[in-house]
């Protein structure tokens, strides 16, 4: 009985410390070979997937989309946007600026001569046409100057005719000298004196000519004098300043004192307005003349006038470090003023054309 449970015991199972430590290679081996099939698993997954990628890649798209995916790369890269202009081509702007609008023409309108005002016809706002009277000067001793002119170009031209007379009678009494020398009944020196009498007043009436022409030269000058104290518009624009009023003296030059005025007004053509910006030596190279130009005013800022570089002024502030640029107004409005801001935005088709 004793022997059998020797035996019995001999069968159960020893789950004491050595037991315990032969079974763990057998987990770390199963642990490694999941580990080495995960990686094989990954590796596989990951150069397939570049396979793919790479036969995607060699795959040739269409024009429609390489014009489009080359577009938006240059429109990324770009630091400014794209602008809506209203010229043919989209444009971008490479440089802003800002100025004001200047007139071209403009004119501070005033006399040739001196004298007191006796009537103005302007008023800020005014609009004017080519040679209309805007004012006058009193003008009563220019019109007795041109009045003395006439008259002494009526005593010239008596004076003219009396002289043709005597050479008229003279020269018949030398045709009768002549007959009578022929015939012997006169001596050669009463001939040789009627033909230098008959000389003197045919240059006697020669200088009574040159006498007319020159008191018709009066005549003009005192005319001209005298339409000098009516004051016109010297083209056609609009009255931005009244200068002077009724009573004043107006001079032709430089007025010395207060109380003595050199003009009537100022006159703008507003046809002639543009733009005038500087530009910095820096980036005067991204201007050209014949650029397309976007100009924005102060006054309206959603506004936006299609414009185009007038011309470059060839030279430079050297204070500044500036050079002054025209633009051209493309559109004519009655909003735009002289002197006002702006803003202008110089665009390049060029810079969008390459990129593409």
């Amino acid at each position: 009985m004793t022997t059998d449970r020797s035996s019995l015991a001999q069968l159960t199972i020893d789950r004491s410390e050595k037991n315990s430590k032969s079974i763990r290679p057998t987990a770390a081996i199963a642990i490694f070979s999941a580990t080495l099939i995960a990686v094989i698993f990954y590796w596989f997954n990951t150069d397939v997937n570049n396979h793919l990628a790479e036969a995607i890649t060699l795959q040739p798209a269409s024009e429609a989309e390489q014009k489009t995916d080359s577009l938006v790369l240059a429109v990324n890269t770009k630091v400014s946007t794209p602008l809506l202009t209203s010229f043919d081509q989209p444009s971008i702007a490479v440089l802003d600026a800002s100025g004001h609008i200047v007139a071209r023409r403009i004119a501070t309108v005033s006399s040739r001569v001196t004298g007191k005002l006796n009537l103005l016809n302007i008023e800020e706002g005014q609009r004017v046409v080519k040679s209309q009277v805007l004012a006058e000067l009193d003008d009563q001793q220019a019109k007795l100057s041109y009045q003395l002119a006439l008259a002494d170009l009526s005593a010239t031209q008596a004076s003219f005719e009396e002289q043709i007379i005597v050479q008229q009678q003279q020269l018949k009494h030398s045709t009768r000298l002549n007959e009578l020398f022929k015939n012997k009944l006169i001596s050669e020196q009463q001939v040789e004196d009627s033909y230098f009498k008959t000389q003197q007043i045919a240059a006697q009436l020669t200088n009574k000519q040159a006498m007319i022409n020159l008191s018709k030269k009066r005549v003009e000058l005192a005319q001209y004098q005298l339409s000098q104290h009516k004051i016109r518009a010297p083209f056609d624009g609009v009255v931005i300043s009244k200068n002077a009023q009724v009573g004043e003296l107006i001079s032709a030059g430089t007025a010395s004192g207060g109380s003595i005025r050199t003009g009537v007004g100022t006159i703008v053509d507003m046809t002639s307005l543009e733009v005038e910006v500087e530009v910095g030596e820096s980036y005067i190279n991204r201007v050209f003349a014949g650029q397309q130009v976007l100009a924005t005013l102060d006054a309206y800022p959603q506004w936006q006038i299609a414009s185009i570089v007038e011309a470059i002024i060839p030279t430079a502030d050297r204070q500044k470090a500036s050079i002054k640029v025209r633009i051209k107004l493309l559109e004519i409005d009655d909003r735009v003023l002289p002197d006002m801001g702006v803003k202008v935005s110089f665009l390049s088709t060029e810079t969008l054309i390459a990129q593409q």
